[in-house]
């Protein structure tokens, strides 16, 4: 078995990579290596009772069967080439027989899982065959350390619009100190028409870009419409904030947060910050602010991240809304909170009751939203930061005809033990969807909730 062009480096695709991002396989100019081993698992985990795994095995398993349709035994064993554009260049497809190899002696009296001690000696095999180092591709940091121990490259997931610094990922405003109206030494041309005014661009960051925000210690709040080479045109939002559903905001950044989700150019929010920031209360006030008041939509849908309902919800009591009730009480506590003052003679919840009948507020779990189409409606993906790049472009991928959808996600509180921030599909929305027209990104610095909550985002 020969690699196609000696000047790439082989890689080894393990079973947690096809999973986190069923393309992954397009990620490289490289050849790439899949065992039967790998194959086997996507078998397994396709029959998992976690709906959103069994899905992307699934995907998997057909995106193979696509590649490898009409090709022979001999001809998977020379490799088959993957499509190339002009732009992206890619390997060979090799899929090889790892089961009768003799285990290397490193790996023999292993005790961890058998089928990453075949994969990384199938990867052992490869590096004498090829006379070139070979690396393994891996969510799994453990069976990368191992790899790496017995002489194997490893690496994580090589995907699209993954930032390498989650410090350097894009907020979508920027804070002046003082009034930044007194910056400008010209009052000449600086006011074009209205609220318009134009800013020399050495006054922001590098990161200014329409659709960006800004605001000031004096008060002042701008949208950023255009920039060119030397000049920045922004408006000014009006300065007395209005009340959406009763509530108003707590500080300059949650008014811009409020005013990109009412705005109605925009059809994208995506909005990630510490807990106890108010994304979520924001969302869900704009949300029945728009459909109950506003009538702009006919319904609210809250789909929430993969988490242990996706698992198996059956053994929670009732129906599909009442299973995803316990597990989507972030919403809920928003709701009570900004009811808490209404007279609902001391039955709170069946204010909040009402409210969600009302609203047509729907609740449900990722593992039930494939394949459908949200129409006239506000769409609230919850808990974002726990979805990979693959789910989330399917989960964005769902907004029909008049459809609003709001991503919501705290990267400081990631669950899915084959998530990182830098690698999370909320890191990649920010990325990509910081340059759609219509949509716009913010990101909190300060929380709102208490000095306990304050404290425990800054010191743990």
């Amino acid at each position: 078995m020969k690699s196609s062009i000696d000047n790439r480096n082989p890689r080894v695709l393990d079973t947690s990579a096809l999973v986190h991002d069923p393309k992954s396989i397009f990620s490289y100019k490289d050849d790439i290596y899949i065992c039967l081993t790998v194959l086997e698992e996507l078998d397994n985990l396709k029959e998992r009772t976690n709906k959103s795994v069994s899905a992307d095995a699934r995907m998997c398993i057909r995106m193979l069967e696509d590649i490898i349709n009409g090709h022979t035994a001999e001809e998977m064993e020379i490799g088959i080439p993957l499509p190339s554009t002009e732009t992206a260049q890619r390997g060979k497809l090799f899929i090889g027989i790892d089961t009768q190899l003799d285990l290397a002696k490193e790996l023999k009296h292993g005790i961890g899982s058998d089928a990453d001690n075949r994969i990384i000696n199938y990867a052992l095999y490869l590096q004498k065959e090829l006379n070139k180092d070979v690396t393994i591709v891996s969510r799994d940091i453990n069976m990368r350390l191992k790899a790496r121990t017995v002489g194997v490259r490893a690496e994580d997931v090589a995907v699209d619009n993954q930032i390498s610094d989650i410090d350097l990922l894009y907020t979508g405003v920027q804070a002046f100190e003082g009034d930044l109206f007194d910056r400008i030494e010209s009052d000449k041309d600086f006011k074009v028409s209205g609220e318009v005014y134009t800013f020399p661009i050495s006054l922001f960051n590098d990161e200014v870009q329409p659709n960006m925000y800004w605001y000031d210690e004096a008060g002042h709040i701008g949208r950023i419409s255009e920039v060119t080479d030397t000049e920045v045109y922004t408006k000014l939002l009006p300065r007395k904030q209005e009340k959406i559903w009763g509530i108003l905001p707590k500080n300059q950044r949650q008014a811009v947060a409020l005013s990109q989700l009412t705005d109605t150019y925009y059809d994208l929010n995506i909005i990630l910050g510490p807990a106890g920031s108010g994304k979520t209360f924001l969302a869900v006030a704009s949300a029945l602010h728009q459909v109950l008041e506003l009538k702009k939509y006919k319904k609210i849908v809250v789909v929430r991240s993969r988490d242990f309902m996706d698992d198996d919800p059956g053994f929670l009591p009732g129906d599909l809304t009442e299973k995803s009730m316990p597990l989507l009480a972030g919403i809920t506590d928003a709701l009570i909170s900004m009811h808490s003052d209404d007279n609902h003679e001391g039955n709170i919840h069946a204010t909040v009751e009402h409210v969600i009948e009302r609203a047509n507020i729907e609740f449900t779990s990722m593992a039930y939203f494939r394949g459908r189409s949200i129409d006239d409606a506000v769409l609230i993906i919850d808990e974002a930061q726990n979805m990979t790049r693959a789910q989330i472009k399917g989960m964005l991928s769902r907004g029909g005809k008049n459809c609003r959808t709001i991503v919501l996600g705290n990267l400081a509180q990631i669950d899915d033990k084959f998530v990182t921030p830098a690698s999370s599909g909320a890191s990649a929305a920010v990325n990509v969807f910081r340059h759609y027209e219509k949509g716009s990104v913010l990101i909190f610095d300060e929380v709102e909730r208490s000095s306990l909550a304050e404290f425990t985002e800054k010191n743990m």
